[in-house]
């Protein structure tokens, strides 16, 4: 047993494991060491987020030809854009002269071109060397064959994923059973607007988790979500890929009211609930019927990322001239929520730190946790399996 549990080299038993692979209502937690562990981040990084389909931006941040979003994700400086014909591409935000980043942020290309902000070398938005100044002394230099690497991607309902493996199954593949409760939504159809963003000292998965289950409400929301949707109406569902779900009905059944009004043929069912999910390995969402929100992370290490919230408003919004304003006031309505979950994942991030925790046992109302938690053991297990296969 010791020499499994170390081949895959989680430092994880084969007993916190099984303990994990229960059926729901038998299952425990993940052992607190994967929190704050320094080794397992390392090796999330590895075997998940090298992996795995990353969120990078919505469509609507990129409208433009020239337009990109830079992120720094699993170590890699990427940025996505929008090419002259309007095509996406996710490349290397890295010069391939002396390693600097070429853009920060978001914005737009001055010129459709991308310019090193140290040495001038010059890219098309295609990623292909354009120029390079002073190298004309410099023997067998090939500009025509220097390009920025560019990874493949995915627009799922508008948002952009990258994946930095070549080989790496599809993301809609994997979501199709998702697709009917996703499609109503029309993501796609949106504009995205930053509403809030705040670094917190936690592990990555604290945050997560704790946007994943309504179980917390009534103690924690009193006063706040638990009023008009009580957790105990929660509805969570089976998952059939990378993501969970849950509903969340308005508490009489009636239709929501929402910040701006709901497109015209959104379903009946869709208009009197609430639906959060998440596409592992951290894409978030809370969507009503007219303003969903997103949450990104911006992960530094093992206790440590920036949250980034992002409302989503009708097409065209961006034209209103008080629009921010529409975001502040929106945002004012979601703030109070945001404070209380930040002040209980303060507490969970210093508790995982203890010497003395033992792995918690789930409550059915913590699905999405389960569902989380064995999606994580079978990225983390891979080099285990890996090897007995080989044996």
């Amino acid at each position: 047993m010791s020499s499994v549990s170390q081949s895959h080299g989680t430092g994880l038993t084969a007993a916190q494991i099984a303990a994990v692979r229960a059926p729901l209502s038998r299952a425990s937690l993940l052992p607190a060491t994967v929190y704050s562990d320094p080794e397992i981040f390392r090796l999330e990084k590895e075997r998940i987020f090298a992996r795995t389909w990353l969120p990078v931006c919505h469509i609507s941040q990129i409208r433009e030809p020239g337009s990109f979003v830079s992120r720094q994700l699993a170590g890699e400086a990427i940025m996505a854009l929008r090419g002259r014909e309007g095509e996406i591409r996710v490349m290397s935000n890295v010069c391939r002269h002396r390693n600097t980043t070429l853009v920060d942020g978001e914005g737009q290309c001055k010129g459709n071109r991308i310019i090193c902000p140290y040495h001038g070398w010059t890219y098309g938005l295609d990623g292909q060397l354009l120029a390079a100044p002073f190298m004309d002394q410099a023997e067998d230099f090939a500009r025509r064959e220097i390009k920025l690497p560019e990874f493949r991607h995915e627009v799922w309902h508008g948002f952009v994923f990258v994946n930095f493996d070549a080989d790496a199954q599809s993301l809609a593949e994997q979501m199709v059973e998702f697709e009917p409760l996703v499609a109503p939504y029309r993501y796609e159809d949106m504009e995205a607007f930053e509403m809030r963003r705040s670094t917190v000292p936690w592990n990555w998965k604290i945050s997560l988790e704790n946007f994943s289950e309504a179980y917390h409400q009534p103690w924690v929301h009193t006063n706040t979500a638990e009023k008009g949707f009580p957790a105990a109406l929660a509805e969570y569902l089976d998952a059939n890929g990378p993501y969970s779900a849950f509903f969340l009905p308005e508490e009489k059944g009636e239709h929501i009211k929402t910040f701006t009004p709901p497109h015209a043929d959104m379903p009946d069912a869709f208009l009197r609930r609430v639906m959060v999910f998440n596409v592992y390995p951290y894409m978030h969402a809370l969507t009503d019927p007219a303003t969903p929100i997103f949450l990104d992370f911006n992960i530094k290490n093992e206790n440590e990322h920036e949250l980034v919230w992002h409302v989503l408003l009708p097409k065209g919004s961006s034209q209103k001239p008080d629009i921010l304003d529409d975001v502040k006031l929106f945002g004012s309505f979601i703030e109070p929520v945001l404070l209380e979950d930040i002040s209980v994942c303060t507490g969970v991030g210093r508790g995982v730190q203890s010497r003395f925790v033992t792995q918690g046992r789930l409550s059915h109302m913590e699905k999405p946790l389960h569902q989380f938690h064995n999606w994580w053991l079978d990225h983390m297990l891979v080099e285990n399996s890996e090897r007995i296969a080989a044996e």
